[in-house]
């Protein structure tokens, strides 16, 4: 099976407007149908029968599909929804090239990318129900309610980009946001390895000591992110750190977040102690844990 870039390269020059045309129609109908009727496209695709040869070639090429026979009508996948944010993400002079990945996790896909003017970007593809949606459901967030895996990973990637705009002109140490489409986010470049992994780090109790300063200004920003691990802490090349994952963050007023943020703190503490043996917490640390917790309960 060829990758996301074999196959973008592969299928993008063969695309014209009217394909794009078709797969935007259909998009836009699959909050009204769970399989949008051929009749619909033709209608408000304003091409009528002409849309017949356009659907076979999108259904070929993998762009949609058609869960209850051709006849019946065609829902968009996650190649279809690709290409559309890809096309208007060139278009709008966002993204020139796609390079090689990055990450490839659960519900998310990373690549790094090129600019117009040559920089480096990275680029992020949300894939919400390619495992499971139950890590979305324990938090009873608005993506729960979402019509569909596309609809939520839509959603997830307005909530990120959102998080990114309010906490990176903060100072919190999250990628640069540069825009967003669908179910793409597209930041400045970063790279770096999951703590959870790495297995060196001069001084963990700095790092620590970073991550909880951090955290606590995301907070004063109105930002609590409720997810947060040590697979979503990035150590930079120079043992600096980042975080990121934004997409389940919830306001600090929300009934949950003060629940989520004891857990996110407290994970996060008992794994500095485990892995690093940091038993002992300075006071300017202890000082930011009972500012966000109201207590010290995890020491």
């Amino acid at each position: 099976m060829p990758s996301l870039i074999e196959y973008v390269k592969e299928v993008f020059k063969k695309l014209d407007d009217n394909h794009f045309k078709v797969l935007r129609v259909i998009e836009a109908n699959l909050s009204r149908f769970e399989v949008v009727p051929r009749d619909v496209i033709f209608r408000e695709s304003g091409l009528g029968q002409r849309a017949e040869k356009l659907l076979r070639k999108l259904h070929e090429y993998k762009l949609i599909w058609a869960p209850r026979g051709l006849e019946r009508g065609f829902c968009i996948n996650y190649n279809g929804l690709d290409l559309l944010a890809l096309k208007e993400l060139v278009d709008r002079n966002i993204i020139e090239s796609l390079g090689r990945p990055l990450g490839v996790g659960k519900e998310a896909d990373v690549y790094d990318a090129l600019s117009p003017k040559g920089e480096r970007i990275v680029v992020k593809f949300f894939r919400i129900g390619r495992t499971s949606f139950r890590r979305y459901e324990r938090h009873r967030t608005s993506l729960v309610s979402a019509h569909s895996y596309l609809a939520a990973s839509v959603k997830a990637a307005a909530k990120e980009y959102q998080a990114l705009r309010i906490l990176y002109p903060k100072g919190v140490k999250v990628p640069r946001p540069i825009a967003r489409n669908r179910h793409i986010v597209v930041t400045g470049f970063f790279q770096g390895i999951e703590l959870a992994i790495i297995q060196e780090l001069n001084d963990p109790l700095r790092i620590l000591g970073e991550i909880l300063r951090n955290v606590k200004k995301a907070y004063d920003a109105g930002v609590v992110h409720s997810d947060l691990s040590a697979y979503n802490v990035l150590i930079t090349p120079d043992e600096n750190m980042l975080i990121i994952d934004w997409p389940q963050w919830v306001s600090p007023r929300h009934p949950m977040a003060q629940t989520y943020l004891k857990r996110d703190i407290s994970g996060l503490v008992k794994f500095f102690k485990r892995k690093w043996r940091l038993y002992e917490l300075p006071e300017e640390y202890l000082k930011i844990i009972r500012e966000l917790c109201k207590e010290t309960f995890l020491i």
